[in-house]
């Protein structure tokens, strides 16, 4: 009888032990997982005597994306002294040139990048091509350059441009707004970033820090809303956040009504399909 009960005792130890076991080689492979999950790299180009690499982390999309910047010593010496600033150039096939709203100007994190954001407002297509200048100032040194070309930006249908004309002076002013979900849409409420630039020139994006933003999600198929929804106040400049609610998978149209000091400045309507 004891010896039964020895034998129970150990094997409940060894099941004890195996359960640990198999734990700690579930964690340790999502753990390798993510610190193997790698970004995109979108190319690297020299600056003077430095080497500067672009990234996003998975392609660079109309609406708010993410942009990284590695710079490196010619002997590949990590460099994280420096201010990096970030410039995105649209050239349209007509000619002309505009740039595009930069949220956050590169700023070193951690990891050893820059971390910045931009919000494209158009896609890469027939009608242009984005690029990009990248500036790089270490301390004590002159200020250095360098040149992104054909930038893919594909469209996310998160950036919409609307233009609001004044009735009395009859000047029009145009805005570009961005609404972005900070994870897969799915049912219920959704954390949402909006962001909201006034074009001052072709190549100048004023933030706009005192707008009304009210949130009206409609299902055109079925002919209803969705309740709920929390609207965008400003946490940050240029930048709101709230919650956009969904009560069902399919297609949305979110109306972003965009007031300022009483006047309805416009009403962009963005699709969301889940």
């Amino acid at each position: 009888m004891n010896t039964t009960r020895e034998d129970l005792a150990m094997q409940s130890i060894a099941r004890i032990l195996f359960a640990a076991l198999a734990f700690q080689v579930v964690a340790c492979g999502s753990s390798s997982k993510n610190a193997s999950a790698t970004k995109v790299s979108l190319g690297t180009a020299p600056a003077d005597t430095l080497t500067v690499e672009l990234l996003t982390d998975n392609a660079l999309e109309t609406g708010l994306t993410p942009i990284y910047v590695k710079v490196t010593t010619s002997g590949g010496q990590a460099v994280t002294d420096a201010t990096v600033t970030f410039v995105p150039l649209m050239s349209m096939s007509s000619g002309m040139q505009h740039s595009a709203p930069v949220l956050d100007q590169p700023a070193i994190a951690p990891d050893g990048l820059y971390h910045g954001s931009v919000v494209f407002q158009m896609a890469s297509s027939t009608m242009g091509a984005w690029s990009a200048t990248v500036g790089v100032t270490q301390p004590g040194a002159d200020p250095v350059e360098a040149s992104f070309a054909a930038l893919p930006v594909i469209d996310s249908g998160r950036s919409q441009v609307f233009t609001y004309t004044d009735p009395v002076s009859a000047m029009a002013s145009k805005y570009v707004s961005s609404l972005n979900f900070t994870a897969s849409p799915k049912i219920g409420l959704n954390p949402i970033v909006f962001t909201l630039h006034r074009m001052q020139d072709m190549m100048t994006f004023v933030p706009v820090n005192d707008a009304t933003l009210v949130l009206d999600p409609e299902m055109p198929s079925m002919g209803h809303g969705s309740p709920d929804s929390v609207d965008p106040t400003l946490t940050a400049s240029g930048r709101y956040e709230g919650s956009l609610s969904f009560s069902m998978t399919g297609l949305w149209e979110t109306t972003v009504t965009v007031s300022e000091a009483g006047v309805v400045l416009g009403a962009p309507v963005f699709t969301t399909n889940f």
